[in-house]
């Protein structure tokens, strides 16, 4: 597959963002992203799931969201419940950097 992924890529398709969360805000942010997430299983078609993590120096948060394809993701992005929930955390943050990624090995231990 190229490196340019279209809307149509058939998954699982991987969206990692990188939040640069500002100073003093991390633990805000981490509650509100789990809140988000919480309500996601069941409301979401074509969403696999999704890891967050802290960075251990507090600046920044790592969102790793598994999806069928593209299209599922940006379909949930444009939606009303999405753009309330970033409006809540844009204030909470420096950046985003989303990205997506296609899989292409994955090893698990015993």
């Amino acid at each position: 597959m190229s490196q340019a992924l279209d809307n149509d890529a058939i998954g699982p398709i991987v969206l990692i963002n990188l939040f640069t969360v500002k100073p003093g805000r991390m633990d805000e942010f981490i509650e509100l992203q789990k809140r988000n997430l919480d309500r996601s299983p069941g409301n979401v078609p074509g969403w696999r799931g999704s890891r967050l993590h802290r960075s251990t120096d507090g600046r920044t948060a790592v969102m790793m969201s598994m999806f069928d394809t593209i299209a599922d993701h940006k379909r949930l992005h444009e939606s009303s419940r999405i753009a309330e929930h970033v409006q809540k955390i844009k204030p909470l943050i420096e950046s985003a950097e989303p990205t997506y990624y296609e899989v292409v090995h994955e090893v698990s231990g015993p």
